[in-house]
Formats: C-alpha cells, structure tokens, sequence
C-alpha cells in the first residue's frame, strides 16, 4: 500500500492535470507510470520509498532498471520519464519537494536514427489474421476492429482510446467516423470508413460489454474503457503472433498515410485525414518513411 502522503500528492496531481483539460487517457497514463515507479521504489527500498524523498540517483536507477533489467524501448523509457518530469515540476510548483530530482537526468537516445517502417500488403493481411485468431476469444472482434482503424483511418491511439459510441455515425447509406480531439470542436473531422471497417466495428458491437455505464466505444472485458497502453499491446500481440518485427500503432498510421497519397496524390487530402494542422507537418512526417507504396 502507498503512504497516505503519496495518495494525497497523487489526487493533487490528478486534480491539476484534469484542470488542464488533458484527455482522460493521457491522465491515466501519467498516473500508472508513477505507480509503477512507486513499486518499483518500495520493492528496491523495503517499503521505505516516498515520493516526497525521491533523489536523482532514484531517477537514474529507474531509468537503468527500465532500459537494462526490463528491456522496454526507448520511446517506452523516455515516456516513463516525461511522467516524472511532469510530476516533481507540479511537485515543486506546490512546496511538496524542495528540488526537482529529475533535474539533470537526461532522456535515452536512440544509438541511430531509424526510418519509419511501411507495413507491406502481406504484413498488412498477416497482422489482421493474427488478430482474427487471437487467444483471447472475448476479445477478438474488438481487437480487430481496432487494428481495422488504426490502417485504414490513420487514427492516433489517443483517438481510439478517447471515441464514444455516438462518434460512430450511421449515414444513409454508409458509416462514417467522427473524431474529436480533445474536445475541440474546432478540430473535429469525419472519417469515411471503408465496408470491412464498417463491419468490423459493427460486429465488435453486437458483443461489446451492454453493462456499462461508460459510453467509451473500446471496452474491455469487464466494461471499463480501454487505456492507451491497451491499443498498444494489441498490436504488439497481433505483430508477434504474425512473426512481425517493428511494427507499432504509428507504424499502422504511418502506411495509412502513405497508401492514401499514392492513391489520391492529394497531400492535402492526408493531412486533413492526419488530424494535421497543415500538408507542410504531413510532408515532414512522411519524409521519415521507408520508400515503399502500400495498396490497401
């Protein structure tokens, strides 16, 4: 069990990252990764761990720990970080800790810069096997549904994890989505699904969890909304059952992207589907790609 004095800064920490309108999947993230720090400490310290007594060489060793002993990705590790960062600065902004220990702890860097990687046509059907016979048969068509969005909408995992099931709009005479970024109106923008798209998430929801009270579109099993960490091990789990390497939800993004402007040639059309504020930030993130052209 955590220290009273840990749960309290924790609910102030929340408290102040809901007043900064940040998604209920983004606090959530935040809020599991200083948990598992906090394991991690009252494991190594023998229950004498505190966040109020949090030093720098805790934060490197953490950082070493995640890198060394549980072998998680940079990007993984860095996140890991930013948390911290972000806690011990509302931290010290509140007089809860006199200095910041994340101070001087640098990010992990990649040893060398790797292109974006293009998931092929045969990956690209291999993956979608992979999830239509997935172990865990109660959650098939869900998973399914939502490697379907991630490769043929473009969406970003946030947007998965935040849809409502009002988002899912039915037209006459198709489907389409609509998406919302953090509530912003002014972002919002309606995605064409195409007809397997469309099927796949109608039948995720003839067996969604009818239960409960959250109108999340993505459930899990017990009918609490799904995190972004979720999303993630879903295609993770899809990738290695297929024998894929490399592969993420931006790699999914990534081939959406890239498909969609070999067919249209219309990088404005991309950038729009992209959620980008502009085709000159989609030319940038499609520089970083493997040259190699998809049809889906």
């Amino acid at each position: 069990m955590y220290s009273n004095q840990d749960e309290a800064i924790l609910s102030r920490f929340e408290e102040a990252l809901n007043q900064a309108a940040l998604s209920s999947s983004t606090i959530v993230n935040y809020l599991a990764d200083l948990r598992a720090f906090l394991r991690w400490g009252r494991r190594r310290a023998s229950g004498e761990f505190s966040l109020h007594r949090v030093t720098q060489e805790h934060i490197r060793l953490y950082r070493d720990h995640l890198v060394e002993e549980l072998k998680r990705a940079t990007s993984t590790t860095n996140r890991h970080l930013m948390s911290l960062r972000k806690f011990f600065s509302f931290a010290c902004d509140i007089g809860s800790v006199k200095l910041d220990p994340t101070l001087g702890v640098s990010l992990v860097a990649d040893e060398e810069p790797v292109k974006g990687r293009v998931l092929a046509n045969e990956e690209i059907r291999q993956l979608l096997n992979a999830a239509q016979n997935g172990s865990r048969a109660g959650l098939v068509r869900r998973d399914l549904a939502i490697l379907q969005l991630l490769l043929y909408t473009g969406l970003r995992v946030g947007e998965i994890v935040d849809l409502q099931k009002d988002d899912l709009v039915f037209d006459d005479p198709g489907v389409h989505l609509r998406v919302c970024p953090n509530q912003d109106e002014s972002q919002t923008r309606h995605l064409p699904l195409p007809t397997e798209v469309r099927q796949a998430l109608i039948q995720y929801l003839h067996v969604r969890p009818q239960s409960s009270t959250t109108n999340c579109l993505f459930l899990s099993q017990e009918g609490r909304p799904i995190s972004s960490r979720t999303v993630q091990r879903v295609v993770s789990d899809c990738a290695r059952s297929a024998g894929l390497k490399g592969v993420s939800a931006q790699t999914m993004r990534r081939t959406f992207a890239i498909n969609l402007l070999a067919k249209t040639g219309d990088l404005a059309l991309v950038s729009k589907r992209l959620g980008h504020q502009s085709p000159s930030i989609t030319e940038q993130y499609l520089a970083v790609c493997e040259h190699q052209q998809v049809t889906l």
